[in-house]
């Protein structure tokens, strides 16, 4: 069977625009007052709008266009089809999840302009990336899908929001230079799986379900997604290090003492002594302590899990989805 031809997906500053249309907001929060529909698309479309129209690299969009082929093709369904609407949702419930983010780390800039809260203050902020997190819901409740696969979209959903914000949790809470050598490494590779494994996940696992996928096919597309997203972390905190136009970030995640890839990698191959010296010493120096072995770790990463996606769909082509995954990978590296 061919491949489902990857729709273009959709801009989801079109899709706001429609939902903030007074007939659609009117049905969306049951008011019909004009002038109090005015005020409530007035103060919440603008600040949700400035998120949503800044350039991403639509990740998860993609991944969710790719499972969905990768699944058709493996359990072939012809009634199955991708409603357009569900790639952007996730790429929503991510910008929801960078907003909040950079309140809670302080943040200054995302995605080349100043950090949504720096523009419109905290408390609107908070709730414009709150909002991101529901409106996807409310949109899935909508979408022409049958119940049953209604009802494993919600549930992937809701599972991958609880698992995110306990992913967070760790993240703005664990401290590097609080954590015992032997902790590190645990508390790194949870931290990713949750919080940036699981919503690459979540992309997989939308996609497997709107393709009537097997539970199986839609496991291994889901642990596929996760460690993309671990191998695409690694990438970033490494970048942090070793690239100098990223030289500002891993700055940033030294002086907040974040556990970090380059902190778990060390922590596995130093002796205690040498490693809590490191702790306090300046980026470069960092740097001069990673072998070209924890360089390699981030690709053999990503090379173990499509070798993984192959294994669990051996007559199915994934050459359109490695393709897409290694460009992303130069743009990470």
């Amino acid at each position: 069977m061919s491949a489902h031809p990857l729709p273009s997906v959709p801009v989801l500053r079109n899709m706001l625009d429609d939902h903030f249309d007074l007939r659609e907001l009117s049905r969306a929060l049951g008011l019909d007052d004009l002038a109090g529909l005015e005020l409530a698309r007035r103060v919440l479309q603008p600040p949700v709008a400035d998120m949503v129209s800044r350039p991403g690299k639509e990740v998860r969009a993609r991944l969710v266009e790719h499972a969905f082929n990768v699944a058709r093709a493996a359990s072939p369904c012809e009634c199955a089809r991708l409603p357009p609407e569900l790639p952007q949702l996730v790429e929503m419930l991510h910008a929801g999840s960078l907003v909040i983010d950079d309140i809670e780390d302080e943040a200054t800039h995302r995605r080349g302009a100043p950090a949504l809260h720096r523009t419109w203050g905290v408390p609107i902020a908070l709730n414009a990336g709150n909002w991101m997190y529901f409106w996807p819901l409310f949109v899935m409740a909508g979408l022409p899908v049958d119940r049953s696969t209604a009802a494993s979209m919600f549930r992937r959903t809701a599972t991958t929001l609880l698992r995110c914000h306990q992913g967070q949790a760790l993240d703005i809470s664990l401290r590097v230079d609080a954590l015992t050598q032997g902790d590190i490494p645990s508390a790194v590779a949870a931290t990713t799986r949750l919080k940036t494994g699981s919503l690459l996940a979540l992309s997989c696992s939308l996609g497997a379900i709107a393709a009537h996928a097997s539970p199986a096919v839609e496991q291994a597309l889901a642990i596929f997604g996760r460690e993309v997203g671990v191998a695409l972390q690694m990438y970033d905190d490494l970048s942090g290090i070793v690239s100098p136009s990223r030289k500002a970030k891993g700055q940033e995640d030294l002086s907040a003492s974040r556990p970090t890839w380059v902190w778990a990698w060390l922590a596995e191959e130093l002796e205690p002594h040498t490693f809590r010296a490191l702790l306090r010493a300046p980026l470069e120096v960092i740097r001069g302590h990673l072998t070209p072995q924890m360089r390699r770790k981030p690709r053999e990463h990503l090379d173990r899990a499509i070798h993984e996606l192959r294994l669990a769909v051996p007559n199915v082509s994934i050459q359109s989805l490695e393709r897409d995954i290694r460009t992303l990978e130069h743009a990470y590296a």
